[in-house]
Parts: C-alpha cells; sequence; structure tokens
C-alpha cells in the first residue's frame, strides 16, 4: 500500500482571486441603490437586473428578463434609441437623457450610462440609470417662483432694490425706478453710496450697515432731500446682502403727523382722568388699563393685561356680567349705561365699590373692541342711600304726624263745637234773658254796654265757627274731594268778592272716593296753593280742575298773579310750599310747582297708586 500527495496546481490562487471579484462585482451590481441591468447588444434582450431596477420599474426579475430595451422606452424615442445603438462604442458610452416607462404607465426622465462587457460569450452591455424627475420639477418649480417673485416685484407698489454684501445693486424693479430717478441699467452692479452720496453717513447707511452686521431687519422712516421725497424704508439682511424696500409717505406725512398728535393727546387725556378706562376684547380680556383704573381698582397694569375683566367683579355679579357682555357685543350696539345706573367693583383687597359706568364697542385692526368708564361713586352712593333713608324716615314721621294731625285736629274741633260752642250759645241765651229782664230798668249807658257784648258774643261764635273750618274741612269725610274743594272756594268767595274763583270736576270723578290720607293731603295742598295763590301772587282768577280714576288723582290749582319760577321753593320764613311737597311725599305723590300757560303760577298734585 502506497500513498502520494498532490501539489495544486500554480493557477489556483489566480483562480480564487478572480472567484472573489466575480462575487464583488456581483454583490455591487445586486446592491447598487441605482437600477441596473444587462442586456444583449444584438438582441436587446434584458439578461440581468439588480434589486433597485425591479422596485424602480414595478416589474419583477422574471418580467425583466423577458423585456427587451425597446419596453421600456416611450414610443417616441424608439427611432433615437436605435439611431444612438448603431453609433461607435465610445459616442454610446457618454450620459444620454431618455423617458422611460414603469409598468404602471408611469413616466420618468432619466440619465443612462453604460458600458460594454462580455457575458458567457454573449456581447453584452451594462446600464446604470440615474432619476432625474425630482430634479427636473425642482428646476422647473425654482425657474416658476424666479418668475413668481419676478413678476410680484415688478408690480408691488413699494419701490424695492438688493443688494450684495459689497452694497453693490443686483436689482432694482420699476417702482424703484420712479423713486429714485435712476433706470436700472445705470444702477446695477454701482456701490449704492456712489450713485447717492447724500445718502452717505446718514440714517440710511447706518441702518443699512446695522443690519447687516447684526443680521436683523430694520424699519425707519427718514427724508431724503436731494429728491425732497420721506421714504418708509424695511430693509432685511441675508447671506447674499439685502433686501431693501421703500414707499413714498411724502403726501401721508402731515396727516399722520395730525393722527399722532391727537393720539397722544387722547393717551395723556385717559392717562389723565381720574376714571377707570379699561378695554376688553369680546371674551372679556383686558387689553387697556389706564392709571385712573390702577388707583380706583388698587392693581397694576402690568398684572391685569391680558387677565379677566372678571376679576375687577363681585364672584356674584361675574356670570350674569358675562352674559351682558356678549349679548351687548352681539348687539353691535352703541354708548350706553351699565347695569341699573350703578355696577359692583371689587378692589385687590377685597373692598367692594359702587360705580357709574358707561360702555362702547369701535373696531380696531378689524377687531372687536369693548371700551368701559367706570366712575367710582361709592362714596357718593354711602351718602345717597343715607339720604335715601333719611327721607324715608322723614317720610314716614310726616306720615305719622299727618296722622297725629288729623287726628288731634279732629279731636279739637268736636271740642270747640261741642263745648266751647255750647257754651259760647249759652252766654248768648243768658245776655238775651239779662236784656229782656232789664228792659225797663236799663240807663242809656246799660243799653249801650249790652249791645257792646252782644256783638262780642256773636264775633266769638262767628270765630269758632271759623276754626271749625280750618282744622276740619267741611264736607271732606262725608260727602268728598270734590265736595270739599268746591265748599273751600264758596267760603273764599264770601271774604275775597274781587276774586273770580273757579272749579272744573267731571260728573264721575266728583263721585269718585279715594283713600282718606290721599284726600286729606290733596285738600291741604289744594288749601295751601289757594292761599298762597290769593296772599301772595295779587291774583284776580283761581282755578281748581280735580281729574283722575280710582288708581290716580291729579289736582291742579292756577293764578293769574305775578308767577314764580319753575320748581320754585318758598321764600325765607314762609314754609307753604314745603309743607306741600312734605304732605305729598307723606303718601307717595309728588306736587310740581310751574308757570302757568300765560302768566301766574300752576300747582299740581299727582298721585299714582303703587302697582
Amino acid at each position: 500500500m502506497s500513498t502520494s500527495t498532490e501539489t495544486p496546481g500554480a493557477d489556483a490562487p489566480a483562480e480564487d482571486e478572480s472567484h472573489k471579484l466575480q462575487v464583488a462585482y456581483r454583490l455591487l451590481f445586486e446592491r447598487n441603490p441605482l437600477p441596473m441591468w444587462v442586456y444583449d447588444v444584438k438582441t436587446l434582450r434584458m439578461l440581468a437586473v439588480n434589486e433597485a431596477a425591479v422596485a424602480k420599474y414595478g416589474y419583477s426579475k422574471q418580467e425583466f428578463v423577458g423585456l427587451t430595451l425597446l419596453d421600456l422606452h416611450h414610443e417616441d424615442d424608439a427611432a433615437q434609441l436605435r439611431e444612438h445603438l448603431e453609433l461607435p462604442a465610445e459616442a454610446q458610452r457618454m450620459p444620454r437623457l431618455w423617458q422611460h416607462r414603469h409598468r404602471d404607465g408611469g413616466m420618468s426622465e432619466v440619465e443612462v450610462v453604460t458600458e460594454d462587457l462580455e457575458l458567457d460569450g454573449i456581447r453584452a452591455r451594462m446600464a446604470v440609470v440615474r432619476d432625474l424627475t425630482a430634479q427636473r420639477r425642482a428646476e422647473q418649480a425654482q425657474r416658476e417662483l424666479e418668475l413668481s417673485l419676478t413678476t410680484m416685484l415688478e408690480n408691488m407698489p413699494d419701490g424695492f432694490f438688493s443688494l450684495d454684501p459689497a452694497g453693490r445693486f443686483t436689482y432694482v424693479n420699476s417702482r424703484a425706478e420712479e423713486l429714485l430717478h435712476f433706470h436700472r441699467d445705470e444702477l446695477v452692479g454701482f456701490n449704492v453710496w456712489e450713485k447717492f452720496p447724500e445718502a452717505a453717513g446718514t440714517i440710511f447707511q447706518r441702518e443699512y450697515e446695522r443690519a447687516m452686521a447684526e443680521g436683523t431687519a430694520s424699519s425707519f422712516e427718514a427724508d431724503y432731500a436731494p429728491l425732497r421725497a420721506c421714504w418708509k424704508v424695511r430693509v432685511y439682511p441675508s447671506e447674499q446682502g439685502l433686501a431693501v424696500y421703500f414707499r413714498d409717505v411724502t403726501e401721508r406725512r402731515v396727516p399722520e403727523q395730525r393722527l399722532l398728535e391727537e393720539r397722544e393727546t387722547l393717551s395723556a387725556v385717559v392717562n389723565a382722568t381720574n376714571d377707570a378706562i379699561i378695554s376688553v376684547d369680546v371674551e372679556g380680556k383686558i387689553k387697556m388699563f389706564n392709571p385712573g383704573a390702577e388707583r380706583i381698582f388698587r392693581r397694576t397694569q402690568a398684572s391685569m393685561q391680558g387677565e379677566s375683566i372678571d376679576v375687577l367683579l363681585p364672584e356674584r355679579c361675574r356670570e350674569g356680567h358675562r352674559q351682558s357682555l356678549r349679548q351687548y357685543a352681539e348687539s353691535r350696539g352703541s354708548s350706553r349705561m351699565m347695569g341699573l345706573g350703578l355696577v359692583k367693583g371689587l378692589r385687590a383687597d377685597g373692598q367692594e365699590l359702587d360705580l357709574e359706568s358707561t360702555i362702547s364697542q369701535v373696531t380696531v385692526n378689524q377687531q372687536q373692541v369693548l371700551i368701559a368708564n367706570f366712575r367710582d361713586v361709592t362714596e357718593r352712593a354711602r351718602v345717597d342711600a343715607e339720604f335715601r333713608e333719611s327721607r324715608t324716615q322723614l317720610s314716614e314721621l310726616t306720615q305719622r304726624l299727618m296722622m297725629q294731625e288729623k287726628a288731634l285736629v279732629k279731636r279739637l274741633a268736636q271740642s270747640l263745637h261741642d263745648q266751647l260752642g255750647q257754651t259760647m250759645a249759652a252766654i248768648r241765651m243768658a245776655h238775651e234773658t239779662i236784656m229782656t229782664l232789664q228792659a225797663e230798668k236799663a240807663t242809656t249807658s246799660v243799653d249801650r254796654l249790652q249791645a257792646q257784648m252782644g256783638m262780642l258774643i256773636g264775633q266769638a261764635i262767628r270765630q269758632v265757627r271759623q276754626v271749625l273750618i280750618d282744622l276740619r274741612p267741611p264736607l271732606l269725610d262725608e260727602q268728598g274731594l270734590a265736595e270739599a274743594l268746591d265748599n273751600e272756594l264758596r267760603n273764599r268767595s264770601l271774604t275775597q268778592p274781587q276774586v273770580d274763583f273757579s272749579i272744573e270736576v267731571a260728573p264721575d270723578v266728583a263721585r269718585m272716593r279715594w283713600p282718606t290720607e290721599v284726600e286729606y293731603a290733596a285738600f291741604m295742598v289744594g288749601r295751601e296753593a289757594i292761599e298762597n295763590a290769593l296772599r301772595h301772587s295779587g291774583s284776580s282768577i283761581v282755578s281748581v280742575r280735580l281729574t283722575g280714576t280710582p288708581a290716580s288723582l291729579r289736582l291742579e290749582v292756577a293764578d293769574n298773579g305775578v308767577g314764580i319760577a319753575t320748581g320754585g321753593t318758598s321764600r325765607p320764613g314762609h314754609l307753604g310750599i314745603v309743607s306741600m311737597h312734605e304732605r305729598a311725599q307723606a303718601i307717595a305723590a309728588t306736587v310740581t310747582i310751574e308757570p302757568g300757560e300765560a302768566r301766574g303760577t300752576r300747582v299740581i298734585f299727582n298721585w299714582q297708586r303703587a302697582s
């Protein structure tokens, strides 16, 4: 048994290297991110494709191998493809643009680079495909954008020019040509400060250089004396230089200056007023909070900016206020009072305030703004409340006094009638009896004294009757106000025959009765008005007019005397008019005093039953 050892051939390492190289090429082909294929130069049939081509065109590898190169090209490219394939190999290897068709019918613009090779004895060619569709679209979009920008810049109302970092013009639009009085060909490529030396060293150069140095936009307004113009300028820096927009505001500057002065004046007024002025949006968020508001609510403007106005109201008032605010905003109404004359406010320390307030709405920058004006009337409201309480107490006291007066007068009148009246009647009878018994013995002196005593007794009896009339209005309780007033005028006419008295009462009104205290107050006011007309005005005519319903009463007393001013008051020491007002207020009625239609005075008593 023998063994032998075989020595490998000398070309084995070379074969291994060739195999490795083939594997590397195959991997490079298969894993290349660009679509690649190999086709037979003679038949144009596909021999191999990589995964990128499969993914790009939508065919499977089996389907790809069944295709020819012509199947991938647009029909419009077929003739050019045949001509291209007939070119020398060197020329065919040059990159070329083609339209390729995908399986789903889509098209893409591609650049193809080829390389000849031999595959299993077949003359073949490998193609590498780069899709330029997105690039072409981007280039087209860039061209369209540049055209759009140019069109916009040429048609915009503002002047526009761009400068490179060295300050040279790179673009000038048509409006800038008009404003600068230069054609663009005279500016593009030239330095801005050389073309406009008067602007060098001014705000124009300072702002341009600051914008470039800091990389921040700048906006300013300045005069350019050589062209007698005022320009509003906006400067935007970039790596390419500056973009400058400018507008001629020469004609607008005067009214704008006036508007600025008016705004400053308004701001000074708003800041100087003691009232709180607060502006809010329709949601109630505070936009403005003036110093007056800071003083009244004791909160700072900074702390209130953007806050809800609810924080200035007591919690119980907030929901109702929000509803009222929304309703007012939706109504688009004009200025009006807030609340029922007074609204409640809340200071930072929790103290509640009484505020008079008006609200209005305006449109600022196309946004609806509500402006509220508040005046602190807390102290005044307190004084008013105390005054109303005093008036109520006074009215109640007056009413009690009137009731006591009426009761006292009734008792006094009853006493005068039943006691003093009867006593005077008895004295008269006794006097007449004495005169009869002494008729034969009387002397002249006794007769004279007896006659004088009889006159005094008669005068006393008449005075008692007059006091009774003054104390207790005749017929008022028994027959009502109309009869009592008529009787009052009749009695007055007996003592004042030179005055023309009249009364006007409709039959149905004459039969009406009102509450006792109302009739009594009305009668006493009417009596006082008649007394004033006779005593102070020198009247020759006094007229009374009574109208009403079961729920209302109106009494007018008019004269033709010297007259009195509207709402007139009594003279010092004379309380007649004051007493009329007090009597009326005690029963929730009113007394109005005004000039008559021609001359004189008219006193009007009005009462309405509380609903």
